[in-house]
């Protein structure tokens, strides 16, 4: 069990998105998908698009750029792997790295799942913060977590209400809702505040230093 100072966190195991959670690759996210308009046949994003994607979840984003399921998942294929082969890393949000070692230093045990591969994972964490996770469940659908979030809570062997799931994107919150655990929504991500709101998650969180307070602020141990 986590402690500080003698009282219990509020969550003894906290599951991590990657992208647009701990490290900021909206940007380069979209250069890729402006990369391979051409090769799947839809118009170029446009500051206007882009913030009109941000409102849709994935099923609804697929719709609007008009692709099949078999070319979505082509198209996700190809842009992981440009990310792999880019040069380009994509950086920690600020207060992130000091954030997951304060977790790990008060006993909480870090978790991840995320869409995005391994290989991006530990390249865009680097090998001391990579470390830290005794979870990493990568490779998870666009569409939904729950499953590896269900695999993770069961190995964890907490009960629900003992883990939180962090995450910028309506799916993130639907798949925490489906697992029954408590769900934090940041706002610098992917999906734009209203449309994260629309979907109740138990918090939202505008900054990392929120963020840190909901983890570490000590409730009292009962007796």
């Amino acid at each position: 069990m986590a402690f500080l100072n003698n009282r219990v966190v509020p969550y003894q195991l906290v599951i991590f998105d990657i992208d647009g959670t701990l490290v900021d690759s909206f940007e380069q996210f979209i250069e890729l998908l402006n990369c391979f308009a051409g090769k799947y046949r839809y118009a170029l994003m446009h500051k206007d698009q882009v913030e009109h994607l941000r409102a849709l979840p994935p099923r609804q984003i697929r719709q609007a750029l008009n692709l099949s399921i078999f070319q979505t998942f082509r198209l996700m294929y190809d842009c992981k792997r440009e990310m792999r082969r880019s040069g380009k890393t994509p950086e920690l949000f600020e207060g992130i790295a000091d954030l997951l070692h304060h977790l790990k230093q008060q006993g909480v045990r870090l978790a991840i799942v995320t869409s995005n591969t391994p290989n991006n994972c530990r390249k865009y964490l680097g090998a001391e913060l990579f470390q830290l996770f005794e979870w990493v469940e990568s490779n998870a659908s666009i569409y939904s977590k729950a499953k590896q979030i269900r695999k993770i809570v069961q190995q964890s062997k907490l009960h629900p209400e003992q883990v939180i799931y962090i995450g910028d994107q309506i799916i993130d919150i639907e798949s925490a809702h489906q697992n029954g655990i408590a769900v934090a929504a940041v706002t610098w991500g992917f999906n734009s505040e209203s449309a994260l709101v629309a979907h109740q998650p138990h918090y939202l969180i505008h900054s990392v230093q929120q963020l840190e307070s909901l983890l570490l602020t000590p409730q009292s141990r009962l007796a």
